[in-house]
C-alpha cells in the first residue's frame, strides 16, 4: 500500500471509529508533519466517495482536517515520548462542530461519551465575549493602560514602544516595572535582554527595565510563557510563590495562580532547574516540575505539553479536568464570577475549544454531555446540576 492510500485508510478508520491505538498514533504522526496539501487531497477524495453516507459536505470535511493539523502544529516544538491526549481520544467517538473555522469536541471523562454540538448559544439570554489583548503597565506611582494599538509613550523616564500587542522598553533608566493582565486580558512583552514573555489572563510580572548583576530575575504571579535569550554568564530566574526556575536559554511555561493548589513549570525545549521547598529538579524537554502548597516538589517525566501551552496557542484544552478547575480558567479569560448550586458533584471533562468563542459556546459544549448545566446573568455564571 502506498503512503497516500495508507493515510486515506487511516483517516477513514478514524472517522468510522474503527482504529487501533497504534493506528491512531500513526495517523496523528502524519498530521504533525503539517502536510496540509496532501490531507486536503485525501479528504476531498474520501468525502466524495462517502459524503452521502456521512452527510457532511466536502468543505466541512476539509475544515475538519485543516483544524486537526493546526491544533497539533506546536507538538514539533517539544520532543516527548507520549501524548496522553490522543490515548484518551482513542476511547471516544469524534464529535465536532465546524463553523467559522472552529474545531470543537468534548466528552465526559467518566463514561467517555462523546457529544456533537450542532448549534450553540441559543438557549442563553446573556453572553460574554472572550478576552483579548490588554494590560496595565506600572512604574512607581505611574501607570498606562495598554491594548493592541500601535503607540509609544514615556513612563518613569523611559521611552516605551507598543506594537501589535507587545511592549518594549526602548530607552531605559533602571526602573522596576510591573505588567498586569486583568481577567479577560493577555499581553506580550520583550525584556531588555531580548527575552519574550507572554502573560495569560489575571497575571502579573515584575521585572527591571534593565538587568544588572549576575542574574536576570523576574517575579511571576499567574501564568506566563517564556522564550529566554541565551546568556551563559547571566542565568534567567523566574520567582513564583512556590518555585524558583533557573535557566540559561530556553522555552517554558510557568503556571502559578494563587487560587490553584500547585505551581507547574513545563519545559518546551532546553534545560531548566526548578527549586522548591529545599528540593531541586532538572527538567528535560517535555517534562514538568510540580510544587504543591504542602511544599512537595515532584517530576512529571511525560507531561502533556499541548495542554500546558494550549492557552498561548489560542485554545482551552482539558484532559479529564474537574469542572471547578475548568471554571477557574473560564473565569480568568471571560472575567466572570462563578458560583455553584448546592449538590454539584465533581465531574471530569475532556475538551478542546477555541478561546475566541463566546462563553455560551463553551458552556453549551459542556452541557451537551448531560452532566452539568449553566445559567448566565450578566458577568455571573451559576453551575447547576443537570435536570434528572
Amino acid at each position: 500500500m502506498d503512503i497516500y492510500s495508507r493515510k486515506r485508510d487511516l483517516l477513514r478508520k478514524y472517522l468510522d471509529n474503527e482504529y487501533s491505538e497504534d493506528e491512531l498514533e500513526e495517523l496523528f504522526g502524519y498530521l504533525r508533519e503539517n502536510d496540509h496539501g496532501a490531507f486536503e487531497e485525501i479528504t476531498a477524495d474520501l468525502w466524495k466517495s462517502i459524503g452521502e453516507e456521512k452527510k457532511m459536505d466536502e468543505e466541512s470535511a476539509r475544515s475538519l482536517i485543516e483544524n486537526a493539523i493546526n491544533s497539533h502544529k506546536h507538538v514539533n516544538k517539544a520532543r516527548y515520548r507520549a501524548i496522553p491526549w490522543y490515548k484518551a481520544a482513542a476511547a471516544a467517538v469524534l464529535a465536532l462542530v465546524i463553523g467559522g473555522g472552529l474545531f470543537h469536541w468534548a466528552f465526559h471523562g467518566k463514561d467517555q461519551t462523546a457529544v456533537a454540538v450542532k448549534q450553540v448559544a441559543k438557549e442563553y439570554r446573556n453572553d460574554v465575549k472572550p478576552g483579548g489583548v490588554k494590560a496595565i503597565l506600572k512604574a512607581g506611582q505611574s501607570q498606562v493602560v495598554l491594548n493592541a494599538r500601535d503607540t509609544s509613550f514615556v513612563l518613569a523616564g523611559n521611552v516605551v514602544h507598543i506594537k501589535q500587542g507587545d511592549v518594549k522598553i526602548a530607552e531605559s533608566e533602571p526602573v522596576q516595572y510591573t505588567l498586569i493582565t486583568p481577567k479577560g486580558g493577555e499581553y506580550s512583552l520583550v525584556l531588555s535582554d531580548g527575552t519574550k514573555v507572554t502573560l495569560n489572563a489575571d497575571s502579573k510580572l515584575v521585572y527591571p527595565s534593565v538587568f544588572h548583576g549576575k542574574t536576570r530575575t523576574v517575579q511571576l504571579t499567574g501564568e506566563g510563557y517564556f522564550t529566554v535569550t541565551t546568556d551563559p554568564n547571566h542565568p534567567f530566574i523566574v520567582h513564583t510563590d512556590m518555585q524558583d526556575v533557573r535557566v540559561l536559554g530556553t522555552e517554558f511555561n510557568v503556571q502559578a495562580y494563587p487560587d490553584e493548589k500547585k505551581n507547574v513549570t513545563t519545559l518546551i525545549n532546553g534545560k531548566v532547574q526548578v527549586s522548591s521547598g529545599g528540593e531541586e529538579l532538572r527538567l528535560e524537554d517535555g517534562q514538568q516540575a510540580i510544587s504543591t502548597v504542602q511544599g512537595k516538589l515532584t517530576l512529571n517525566p511525560n507531561a502533556d505539553v499541548q495542554q500546558a501551552i494550549a492557552w498561548k496557542e489560542g485554545y482551552f484544552r482539558f484532559y479529564l479536568t474537574d469542572i471547578r478547575e475548568i471554571m477557574r480558567q473560564l473565569s480568568r479569560w471571560y472575567d466572570v464570577e462563578v458560583t455553584y448550586e448546592e449538590g454539584v458533584e465533581p465531574r471530569e471533562f475532556l475538551a478542546f475549544i477555541n478561546r475566541n468563542n463566546n462563553i455560551s459556546e463553551v458552556l453549551k459544549m459542556l452541557e451537551e454531555t448531560g452532566e452539568i448545566h449553566f445559567q448566565i446573568e450578566g458577568r455571573h455564571v451559576t453551575v447547576m446540576r443537570s435536570a434528572p
